[in-house]
């Protein structure tokens, strides 16, 4: 079946990703080629990915995303009994670089779905443009529920940041969330700010000179940075990168002075002794690192945990789309994604369709809320727009 609405719609989604972006802070091939280089990999039940690769994070995430979970996962929804099959190659869509940490998670679950669904699956890498590249490609295939896409809060920015034609709320069906992180302050080892008093007190004596970096305008460590600012009453100035692990390369380089990042990504900056993390914006502390308090144990009432999931073209039908999402249910229980995505830091639990489609809906509200009048906002979806 093609999907005719979908392919002409693409057309007009190409256009527009020049405008996103500029306004994303993307990348700089995102708006010269219609079609990005991708980087693929095929997988059977026994040909999965090292999830080690790369210990950084791209986007992320949902402050209201649910509570710690026990590793393996607690179920919010209960597994579909449709009876649809999944036909054929699937592709899990990662728009972000290799390396990252939506990269870490696609490739730790590609074996376990694999093996699950008795087909090959493949991890394509499409960054750039805050997610809008990667949606593009989800829109463009079939909606048979052989495609799917590894999100997290950010995909929530695109269509306010110039890509109003991408809704994630209308265009987006959800399939299930897989994991879950927390941000983190991190800074370099040598920088004279070692504790959190002492970052904040800098930062309230400096207004707007200590730099954040953070993976792309309205992403979600954007918003945890600028979170944690209004909460502590201190002003900083946010400088985007193309994903967490550019943010924290940045770091180190000394282009800028701090990160809000995932606790997960920053390990390989922090084992290498170039960064060291000053606190976790959590109600507790992080499992990787519990010597590093909470941002609540200095008195401010921060706390950003984010999800990570996946969605499929929301032409889907149902029953396809419930199938599937009884697949990566199992697929994320498995021992094989258990054990590579706690090498890899990461929390896992299972919020179902159901729940996380109240979440998409409930981050837009959130978006609009956090960052409703700032510059970069130049768009919105046509169902805003028309309330």
């Amino acid at each position: 079946m093609i999907n005719r609405s979908r392919t002409r719609r693409c057309g007009a989604l190409i256009a527009a990703l020049a405008l996103t972006v500029a306004a994303c802070g993307g990348d700089d091939d995102a708006a010269d080629n219609d079609e990005p280089t991708s980087t693929e990999d095929s997988s059977d039940a026994d040909a999965g990915d090292d999830a080690d690769a790369g210990d950084d994070a791209d986007a992320g995430d949902d402050a209201d995303a649910g509570d710690d979970a026990d590793e393996g996962g607690a179920t919010t929804d209960a597994p579909s009994d449709s009876g649809a099959e999944i036909d054929g190659t699937i592709t899990i869509i990662v728009p972000a670089n290799a390396g990252g940490g939506f990269d870490i998670a696609a490739r730790s679950l590609q074996p376990a779905v694999s093996e699950t669904a008795g087909n090959d699956v493949v991890v394509q890498n499409l960054p750039g443009a805050g997610g809008a590249i990667g949606a593009e490609r989800l829109f463009s295939e079939d909606a048979d529920g052989t495609t799917m896409m590894i999100v997290s809060r950010s995909i929530s920015a695109l269509p306010y940041t110039g890509t109003p034609e991408i809704d994630p709320v209308t265009d987006m069906a959800p399939v299930g969330v897989t994991h879950q992180d927390v941000a983190a302050l991190t800074v370099r080892a040598d920088a004279e700010y070692q504790t959190i008093d002492e970052f904040l007190a800098y930062a309230a004596e400096n207004p707007g000179e200590i730099l954040i970096g953070t993976s792309g305008t309205g992403g979600v460590w954007h918003a945890a940075g600028l979170t944690l600012a209004r909460e502590a009453g201190v002003e900083f100035s946010f400088i985007q990168y193309d994903g967490g692990s550019a943010a924290g390369n940045a770091l180190i380089a000394g282009e800028i002075d701090a990160v809000t990042i995932g606790a997960p990504e920053t390990r390989p900056f922090i084992e290498s002794g170039d960064a060291v993390m000053l606190g976790v914006m959590g109600a507790e502390r992080s499992a990787l690192y519990p010597d590093v308090p909470t941002f609540q144990e200095s008195g401010v009432d921060v706390e950003y945990v984010v999800w990570r999931g996946y969605v499929v073209d929301s032409e889907t039908p149902d029953d396809v789309r419930l199938a599937l999402s009884a697949l990566v249910e199992e697929a994320a229980a498995s021992e094989t994604n258990q054990t590579a995505m706690a090498n890899a830091g990461f929390e896992t639990t299972w919020i179902g369709p159901d729940e996380f489609g109240a979440l998409i809906s409930d981050e837009d509200e959130q978006f609009r809320e956090l960052f409703g009048g700032e510059a970069f906002v130049v768009s919105e979806p046509e169902r805003v727009a028309g309330s």
